[in-house]
């Protein structure tokens, strides 16, 4: 179970108050947050092993900064295990289930709507855990979860981007609909459509930032 500090700390990295290849320290997020040593070295412990965190040595802990390449080779796993997930998933998926997708999209582009990224971010990421809920292979679900949180700071690029947050939603209401319907192609396709975007956009951010030069290590 995440703690108070986990997921403050979480929240800043992913929505850039830390940026990518910034150092942390112990003593500045005990400052900043009000925390115990012991508290903070456990949230780096569990934010390192979710991939939000590196240990450098003679640096410390650092933020992960993804090169362009690095993050297609990301969504490549990302797209590999999802759409597995998806030929997995008994259809049509349960009423009640389609009903909670559908609260959440609903709320999802209400947040869109007022500008409330975080809200945001934690309404898709709830819309995707019961959406891969449904496969029936636990195993599956569960890599999806880690890849997922790995990929968490390149997916908000475009929360900004009015155009592409109206496609995001068209896709989670396809998504329901696939999942509503029988035919397992359709869902598979609904999912696979879903993910190339963000990758994409950070690409894009990173060449105007870095040049062609950093794109691999």
């Amino acid at each position: 179970m995440s703690t108070s500090l986990e997921a403050d700390l979480e929240n800043d990295i992913i929505f850039g108050v830390y940026a990518p290849g910034t150092r942390i320290t112990e003593d500045s997020v005990m400052a900043h947050y009000g925390a115990k040593r012991h508290a903070v070295r456990s949230a780096f412990a569990q934010l390192e092993a979710r991939g939000l965190l590196v240990h450098r040595p003679n640096r410390g802990v650092e933020v992960v900064e993804f090169t362009p390449d690095e993050v297609d080779a990301l969504y490549d796993v990302r797209i590999v295990l999802e759409t597995a997930a998806a030929a997995r998933t008994p259809l049509p998926v349960a009423p009640k289930v389609i009903q909670q997708l559908e609260d959440i999209c609903r709320k999802h582009a209400d947040a869109v709507e007022r500008e409330e990224f975080r809200e945001v971010f934690w309404l898709n990421q709830e819309f995707h855990e019961l959406q891969f809920s449904c496969c029936d292979n636990p195993r599956l679900t569960a890599l999806i979860s880690v890849h997922a949180r790995m990929a968490q700071p390149i997916r908000v690029v475009k929360y900004e981007d009015r155009a592409h947050m109206a496609t995001v939603i068209a896709q989670h209401r396809a998504i329901i609909a696939a999942m509503r319907g029988t035919s397992q192609q359709a869902y598979i396709d609904a999912t696979r459509e879903h993910l190339p975007a963000s990758a994409e956009a950070y690409r894009l951010l990173h060449t105007r930032r870095f040049g062609n030069a950093r794109a691999s290590r």
